[in-house]
């Protein structure tokens, strides 16, 4: 990572400008300072970049997080309005339209999200119109201040983007609700959803300086969205290659993207082995797995974007090189775990992540509880718990990945983290000084007071401490502190990886995580688990997305005050209309979700899911993962996981100029086992892409590669993003009535997607 450090005399950042941080030295002149000449020097470089003027060697992405300066303009004019009519309407509007359809989605059979790309082609839509439509003159003046802008833009998504979801606390209320007979009153609830999400953006102020302003800290997967609103608000719109490139590939995966969702499925995953023999489950389990738990899809071809997706083309080459030294892994772990039969592998499904009873039935979880508890009667009753091998090899390369974590992060980056550490002793004298052309731009803005994310976070912390004592969640209060505590650190290691690499497949290994250590702390208690992974994975969650939010902000010169304003309004906005839109669809529907197989239009699958998750943890963990028991390696796991760099830092400090820097341990075991879920047909395609887009392209076209690539991978996920949206309610029965494609030999609803046989569940 390397945040630029060193040791300086105090200095007060508030009152330095970009452009004229200048220093008097005496009469005769003006020397610019370090930082305003490197603005100067990059403003010069962007110029040559834009004009076509550069060499190829300067259009060369030697390190990942290069394209930071060499796809991404520091332009900037502190004039151009943000908080303007425009932004409030749109904002408040986006916002509630992705709150409520997210909160929708989620009690759907079809689980779904709303796309960050599709508001802004929506934003962006609406707010020239908005422009053109709306007088400007006299009075008029403040709705319609001129042309759409890009911060105006930008703060319309941040905020949009933030509500756009169904919070993790929704689940938890829900579950409540629906299986424990506890209906919490609207403002606990609310608070509760607030809270939860209020203590991530605590932990993302407290660590901007480390992993926001640094120039190494570059966020990848921002990138591409950052340099599409450039290209949108800073290009000629008529004459822009990258616009016209950004709207013509846009157009085509609009059009495709019909052809692999609807008309011709098989494109979804390509199976030369399954073609020739559709019966064999040995071919199914490796060579299969365009369905849903279906198989490993190994030589498997895709064409569907929409599976593939545009990580691919933006994420680095190292990230994407240890993704697939995992994949490779999980090739032989997988089969060898189930065709070893480890685990007694072979009773139950090759790919599930269900609970399954000693005769391989589904194991009756409901049956365990008394008042909410778990029964030890019951249990003796019901019998042993089991998982498919597959899941519980999951659950352990998942915490080889987190003990990994620690020792991969503190060892690699301590020089970076150790400085920032000393900024919140009160007798330091040194101040953490950050070089970086987009950070200096910034300058220009108040920044937000470290106190004011202190205050957040205590207020959060109360609120917390007093929804969970009034949800009776069984949560003690000490238990909570250390969950919190737990997920600090935790998003300190986890926003390093994501702000450094890129690296962010770490949400459902973490909720296993808090779920087993809750587990331990309050044994038998489901409900208590729930909200023990609540406020562990949320507030990481929540955290990295403020930061990467942050950054955004920083890359396009978002005043981080305006940034901070419209993550808070729309967290509560989203939290409001969450809210609302659950206890309506609950009320109306109750019996639909909580059938195991639902309606055509409404589905409980998730709450289901995560009620049997808290009481897998929550009552059976001393059973499942105890010293004695079958699965007791997963929990080991964790300590073991602390010393797997340790051989990748040994051959660095032998061979220094080898590379072995590059590997990273959590990186490669959480990709050891990554596809013992979903489809996975997209993964040898995206593969190669991704070698073929950040090695090749990179280093033979590099004026192609900065000018283009990131624009093209919005551009394909924009595309594609639309159409998916309205084919999800024009014919997949979002709206209530699903139209399937006529069947043809390529959309045969009688069989697998991609002719392999059907999956054992």
């Amino acid at each position: 990572m390397a945040a630029v450090t060193e040791p300086v005399q105090p200095i007060d950042e508030k009152s330095s400008v970009s452009d004229a941080s200048i220093d008097k030295k005496g009469i005769d002149g003006t020397e610019l300072s370090e930082d305003a000449v490197m603005a100067k020097e990059v403003e010069e470089f962007e110029e040559r970049l834009q004009n076509d003027d550069a060499t190829e060697e300067e259009y060369r992405v030697q390190e990942a997080y290069e394209v930071a300066i060499k796809v991404l303009s520091t332009r900037d004019d502190p004039e151009v309005p943000a908080l303007t009519f425009r932004t409030f309407v749109l904002g408040l509007g986006f916002s509630a339209f992705g709150a409520v359809l997210a909160q929708i989605y989620y009690f759907k059979p079809q689980t779904l999200s709303v796309s960050t790309l599709f508001l802004l082609v929506l934003s962006y839509w609406g707010g020239n119109a908005m422009a053109i439509g709306l007088p400007s003159k006299g009075i008029f003046r403040w709705i319609n201040p001129g042309p759409f802008n890009i911060k105006e833009h930008v703060a319309i998504i941040i905020m949009s983007s933030t509500a756009a979801t169904s919070a993790t606390a929704i689940q938890v209320i829900s579950v409540q609700d629906l299986y424990y007979n506890n209906k919490m009153n609207a403002g606990l609830a609310i608070f509760t959803l607030i809270g939860s999400q209020l203590l991530g953006y605590g932990y993302a102020g407290l660590l901007q300086d480390l992993l926001v302003k640094p120039t190494k800290c570059f966020w990848p997967s921002t990138i591409s969205t950052a340099n599409l609103f450039q290209a949108l608000h800073y290009d000629n719109q008529m004459t822009s290659k990258r616009v016209r490139l950004f709207w013509t590939v846009f157009c085509v995966m609009f059009v495709w993207e019909i052809i692999p969702q609807w008309i011709f499925p098989l494109l979804t995953g390509i199976s030369i082995f399954c073609l020739a023999n559709n019966t064999s489950t040995v071919f199914r389990n490796v060579f299969g797995g365009a369905s849903n738990n279906e198989g490993m899809g190994l030589l498997s071809w895709c064409f569907d974007w929409n599976l593939i997706g545009s990580d691919c083309l933006f994420n680095p080459l190292w990230l994407q090189i240890n993704q697939d030294i995992g994949i490779f892994l999980t090739y032989i772990l997988m089969a060898g775990v189930y065709y070893g039969n480890l685990w007694r592998a072979k009773d139950f499904p090759f790919m599930s992540q269900a609970i399954f009873a000693e005769d391989g039935t589904q194991y009756n979880q409901t049956g365990l509880l008394t008042n909410g508890k778990f029964d030890p009667v019951k249990y003796e009753q019901l019998g042993p718990a089991f998982f498919s091998a597959t899941n519980a090899l999951y659950l352990m390369t998942s915490n080889l990945s987190l003990g990994a974590t620690f020792t991969h992060v503190f060892f690699w980056h301590w020089a970076d983290i150790k400085p920032f550490l000393k900024t919140f002793n009160p007798w330091n004298k040194t101040p953490l000084v950050v070089h970086d052309p987009h950070y200096e731009k910034m300058k220009v803005y108040k920044q937000v007071p470290r106190y004011w994310y202190f205050i957040l976070l205590l207020c959060a912390y109360g609120i917390a401490q007093a929804t969970n004592y009034e949800g009776h969640s069984g949560l003690p209060w000490w238990a909570l502190t250390v969950i919190l505590l737990i997920s600090l650190v935790l998003s300190l290691l986890f926003s390093t990886l994501a702000a450094t690499i890129g690296f962010k497949e770490f949400t459902s290994s973490a909720n296993g995580f808090y779920q087993m250590i809750t587990a331990y702390m309050v044994p038998g208690e489901p409900v208590a688990n729930m909200y023990g992974a609540l406020y562990g994975q949320h507030p990481q969650g929540q955290c990295i997305a403020m930061l990467s939010d942050l950054k955004l902000g920083q890359y396009v010169k978002l005043p981080p005050r305006i940034t901070f304003s419209m993550q808070v309004m729309g967290t509560v906005v989203g939290a409001i209309l969450n809210y609302v839109m659950m206890v309506s669809i609950i009320d109306a529907n109750r019996d639909a979700l909580l059938s195991i197989s639902g309606t055509r239009l409404w589905s409980g699958q998730n709450a289901q899911g995560y009620n049997s998750n808290a009481i897998s943890w929550g009552g059976l963990a001393p059973q499942m993962f105890g010293a004695k028991s079958l699965y007791h390696m997963v929990p080991i796991s964790l300590a073991i996981g602390v010393f797997l760099p340790l051989p990748f830092i040994l051959a660095w400090y032998i061979w220094p100029k080898a590379g072995f820097e590059n590997f990273s341990t959590p990186i490669i075991m959480q990709y050891s086992c990554y596809l013992s879920v979903g489809i996975n047909t997209s993964v040898n395609p995206s593969m190669l892409i991704g070698l073929f887009s950040q090695w090749w392209v990179r280093t033979r076209y590099p004026r192609w590669f900065t000018k283009y690539n990131y624009i093209m991978a919005a551009a394909l996920d924009g595309g594609t993003q639309v159409i998916s949206f309205i084919l999800n309610f024009a014919v997949f029965g979002a709206s209530g009535t699903a139209h399937s494609f006529p069947d043809w030999w390529g959309n045969d609803l009688s069989l697998s997607a991609d002719r392999c046989a059907l999956p054992d569940n």
